[in-house]
């Protein structure tokens, strides 16, 4: 691989340790996807906070790396983290976990990082501009970042995204590169699609059938919401790999079908349908008890809008005082929602509304759920697994009804 002048005097030391070992790392994956340079890029998000997998070895080397003064050189954001800073404890949640966790985050703070951990930071300000390289982690993230404003993103790991904010720089392949965003598959919508649970479930069935291809979509046009293509983007990335789709005449390179192939034929079509999207959303429920204990939502992080439809569909009604209902978002969202009146309207009615954190990378298992019900397809891929839940998914209006029922209503 090709290194400027600068970049070899990091690479070999000259800048510092943190940057020698960051460059090491950037140079082993460029070498392993034959990227012939580095090349600069203007904002990170480091992933991989959740003590969960961070772990006590992760939580000593990035102590490490506050010793030798390691320090960010571009605007560098953090993902979610597995507590809320301000909540934990009221929240119930253990607390040598939630020590540790904030251990991590102040361990990232110190090195110059943006602390308002979220996987939504496009919500709250942090935008990169059409064409700009990057180097986001958080899968759903870098589909966003990749589809719906025209960056230029891999999947980055944590120590990637790290190494990138440290240096300024990633490896030149995959997505940084036009030939690789062109279209894949072509997909069909002949059914209608109407909350995020919809375009959650789409893009989980697609996510298993396609990888790692970049899908096109035709017939998103009356269902265009930011949202909405958030919860396609996050499905799609968390059961297969997918790093980027297009809808045709909606997101930036996919003006005409034409644009979004460049030219080519589809590898395949597929057509969704009402059989289809059916068959998507009972994938995603792995429950059979009815009775709901635990109902969360917002994974991605929610928006302002869901905060103020959630809040709007709780109005006059008390959530079951045997049902948990936790609202994630980030700590400058709730903000906003507090200010607009939304957060105390959901607490008036007995839900929590944190920042930080999601229940994926937390620990909700150490209070002995066993049933949740949410409206994520992300969240209800990994929870069986990562949280040990059984899951109801459904939509937003659907969930609520169990916080208040304590029931399921299949």
């Amino acid at each position: 691989m090709y290194l400027s002048r600068k970049e070899e005097k990091m690479y070999s030391g000259e800048y510092g340790e943190p940057i020698r070992k960051a460059m090491e790392i950037l140079v082993a994956i460029g070498d392993t996807y034959d990227a012939e340079n580095l090349i600069e890029v203007k904002k990170a998000h480091v992933a991989g906070l959740s003590y969960k997998t961070h772990g006590d070895a992760g939580l000593e080397y990035i102590k490490i790396l506050n010793k030798e003064n390691a320090s960010v050189c571009i605007p560098t954001t953090l993902n979610v983290i597995g507590v809320d800073r301000f909540r934990w404890e009221k929240l119930g949640l253990p607390e040598d976990w939630a020590g540790k966790q904030l251990q991590i985050l102040k361990a990232y703070e110190k090195m110059g990082c943006i602390g308002s951990c979220s996987c939504t930071p496009y919500y709250h300000g942090v935008l990169p501009r059409f064409g700009e390289h990057i180097a986001w982690a958080e899968s759903s993230a870098v589909v966003f970042s990749n589809s719906i404003i025209g960056a230029r993103d891999n999947r980055e790991g944590g120590p990637s995204a790290l190494s990138a904010a440290l240096t300024g720089r990633t490896p030149f392949y995959g997505y940084h590169l036009e030939e690789n965003r062109l279209g894949n598959y072509l997909i069909k919508i002949d059914e209608k699609l109407e909350d995020v649970h919809d375009f959650g479930a789409l893009g989980s069935y697609l996510g298993r059938l396609i990888g790692d291809k970049v899908p096109v979509f035709q017939g998103l046009e009356k269902s265009a919401s930011l949202e909405n293509f958030v919860a396609l983007g996050a499905g799609l990335a968390s059961s297969g790999s997918t790093a980027m789709y297009h809808a045709v005449g909606i997101t930036p390179e996919a003006a005409t079908l034409e644009n979004a192939f460049g030219g080519e034929k589809p590898m395949e079509t597929i057509d969704i349908g009402e059989k289809e999207m059916e068959n998507a959303r009972q994938s995603l429920t792995s429950a059979s008890d009815g009775d709901v204990e635990f109902v969360s939502l917002g994974c991605p992080h929610c928006s302002l809008q869901q905060i103020k439809q959630i809040a709007a569909l709780l109005s006059g009604k008390k959530v079951h005082k045997d049902v948990r209902l936790w609202i994630y978002t980030s700590i400058p969202i709730r903000a906003l929602a507090e200010k607009l009146g939304y957060v105390g309207s959901i607490e008036k009615a007995g839900g929590t509304v944190t920042g930080d954190m999601c229940t994926v990378l937390g620990c909700p298992e150490a209070l002995r759920f066993k049933t949740m019900a949410t409206n994520s397809a992300k969240m209800a891929f990994y929870a069986p697994a990562s949280n040990k839940l059984d899951v109801w998914y459904g939509s937003t209006e659907e969930c609520i009804d169990a916080t208040v029922r304590r029931r399921w209503e299949a």
